[in-house]
């Protein structure tokens, strides 16, 4: 039956369109609020005007959205980076999320001679990548295609571990923005600021330090003890994400 149910799940996770594997619209949108919250007007509205008619969310969510379009396929290894497990990141020259997320911002630091069109293109990938960068499995191991080859039962349904963190866990668990600026009680305005220098290789060293707990499951089951743990480290993922993407925005779009 077990493999049957396998199988199953197999087939509807193939048949799914690829948009659902990052934080998920939900997770993506929260970063992006978050972010907002800790804005100045001025650089709000110069977002704004970036983004046109694109909300906050739209923006966050749009490398997913544009996934089934195969002109779009040369994005696709931006999302992540693999890295064995036990051995700690290298500067390559792969198309991989710490080099994409860090040619973008420094792109957009000479704005000035960007093309407007060009100018939104970036800064959709920064809203986009800054939140799949604080997602453990989007810095995962390549073995287990950060978790997505990795079956699991979670909520009476087989699903693999890294959908589980995108957006199961997420909606699961009804994860709401006051739940993630609820977090900010316990960071200081020192730590707010050592969390908001620009470095993505450096940002990607805390969640890649979760994965043990990610992984830390037993027979298969993703219990309730697990998802009330989880819980608290996606909100602070969240809230991280949320407070970088500010910095990297302010950094750019303040004047």
């Amino acid at each position: 039956m077990k493999k049957l149910s396998s199988i199953i799940a197999a087939a509807i996770f193939m048949a799914m369109p690829s948009g659902v594997f990052a934080w998920g619209k939900i997770g993506h949108g929260l970063v992006a609020e978050v972010a907002f919250t800790m804005l100045d007007s001025n650089t709000k509205a110069n977002v704004h005007k970036y983004l046109g008619s694109m909300t906050i969310e739209q923006a966050a969510n749009w490398m997913d959205e544009i996934k089934n379009d195969h002109r779009n396929d040369f994005m696709k290894q931006w999302h992540y980076v693999n890295v064995d497990e036990g051995k700690t990141y290298e500067n390559t020259k792969e198309e991989n999320i710490v080099n994409q997320l860090t040619r973008v911002i420094n792109e957009l630091k000479h704005k000035e001679n960007m093309k407007e069109e060009d100018i939104k293109k970036d800064l959709l990938i920064i809203f986009h990548l800054t939140g799949d960068l604080h997602q453990p499995l989007h810095v995962g191991y390549g073995i287990d295609k950060g978790g997505n080859s990795v079956e699991v039962k979670y909520n009476g349904h087989y699903t693999n571990l890294h959908r589980v963190w995108d957006s199961e866990l997420i909606e699961g668990e009804n994860i709401k923005l006051s739940d993630c600026l609820s977090m900010l009680k316990g960071f200081d305005k020192e730590d707010i600021a050592a969390l908001s220098v620009i470095n993505v290789e450096n940002w990607m060293r805390q969640p890649r330090s979760q994965l043990r707990n990610v992984y830390n499951y037993k027979d298969e089951k993703i219990d309730e003890a697990y998802a009330t743990k989880n819980k608290k480290a996606i909100e602070q993922d969240i809230l991280v994400a949320g407070i970088r993407l500010a910095a990297i925005l302010k950094d750019v779009f303040k004047s």
